[in-house]
């Protein structure tokens, strides 16, 4: 008498795998109902916002292409601001000789930001020179490293991610650059002869953003820095010498990362977070309107997306966006414990 359990078995199988292909199928089909609406539907500026988010990031890129052709991809297209001249620090908005840590205001402070529908963590260094860049090494042959172990390997209290990084596809491993790398006054990556939109930190602790050359950065005596621009080359400078830089703004919502300083010499960074219940994002114009309402003379706009991420006192303190956990990171602005000795 044959086995009865033996001879359902397949019969099971073959309806709960009947069951997961439909709810797949049903759960695509809907998805491809909600992109359709967003790209076709009669809101021209939902498409543009929708388009806009998307492009910025490494693996949708593709998405727009499934209803619109590249005319129409190309009309909602940002343009393109990375070959534009930038404006020239006014370094006498900065007063550096004026930096002091008193028992007013905490060396190191972590706020909560809750600015319209934008969420996310600010940190304020009132020491500029409290602030290094971490690298990973030797730069691209090897992956990158988590943000954590990052502030571990340079016995920092608190980082967040800072330059681009090769990403194809959201498949990157955080390993290689994309642009310029300065650390400690020694150009890492990129090429001297080179123009970059350099984000970075001088030997006084001036917070420099600008198109450059590596050589140009190197005479400026920039110790830390990178380079930032996003998949349609919008430029990295948001705010110079209290300007927002409006041509640099275009762009969709999605997690954010940041620096900036203030007129007495502290440094901003921020961290906003997106793809979530709770937020989707943010935008550049959010980004600048946050930091100048804390002050903000100069702001720089680094990798954002799935990398956007704080680190605080051994914890990541923001909503890591990114569905398989913290990414690895080429490089970050770490915050050391204390300033470093001279010498």
């Amino acid at each position: 008498m044959p086995n009865k359990e033996k001879t359902n078995r397949p019969h099971i199988l073959g309806r709960v795998l009947a069951f997961v292909g439909g709810t797949l199928l049903c759960v695509t089909v809907v998805l491809l109902g909600v992109v359709w609406v967003l790209l076709k539907g009669p809101s021209p500026s939902t498409t543009e916002l929708f388009c806009r988010t998307v492009q910025e990031t490494s693996a949708l890129r593709w998405v727009p292409g499934l209803f619109l052709t590249e005319e129409e991809r190309a009309a909602i297209r940002a343009e393109r601001t990375e070959d534009l001249p930038t404006e020239e620090i006014d370094v006498s908005l900065i007063h550096l000789d004026e930096v002091t840590v008193s028992e007013d205001e905490p060396a190191v402070q972590l706020l909560d930001i809750a600015s319209g529908s934008c969420r996310g963590k600010l940190l304020i260094v009132r020491d500029p020179k409290q602030i290094r860049l971490g690298v990973t090494e030797p730069m691209g042959q090897v992956p990158g490293l988590p943000l954590l172990e990052m502030v571990e390997k340079y016995d920092g209290i608190a980082a967040t991610n800072a330059g681009g990084f090769v990403d194809d596809g959201g498949r990157g491993n955080g390993g290689t650059p994309t642009g310029l790398v300065i650390s400690d006054g020694q150009l890492l990556w990129g090429s001297p002869s080179l123009s970059y939109h350099v984000v970075g930190l001088d030997e006084n602790g001036l917070l420099i953003v600008g198109k450059m050359t590596g050589q140009e950065a190197l005479d400026r005596k920039i110790l830390w820095g990178v380079s930032f621009v996003t998949h349609d080359g919008i430029a990295s400078s948001l705010v110079i010498n209290g300007e927002i830089q409006t041509q640099n703004l275009s762009g969709g919502v999605n997690p954010r990362t940041a620096i900036g300083q203030r007129e007495d010499g502290a440094i901003l960074l921020l961290v906003l977070d997106g793809r979530s219940i709770a937020t989707l994002g943010a935008t550049l114009e959010n980004v600048c309107d946050i930091m100048l309402s804390y002050g903000a003379v100069t702001v720089g706009n680094l990798d954002g997306g799935s990398s956007s991420l704080m680190v605080y006192d051994g914890q990541i303190v923001n909503t890591c966006s990114s569905i398989t956990g913290p990414r690895s990171v080429p490089t970050a602005f770490v915050v050391l414990e204390e300033v470093p000795h001279e010498g």
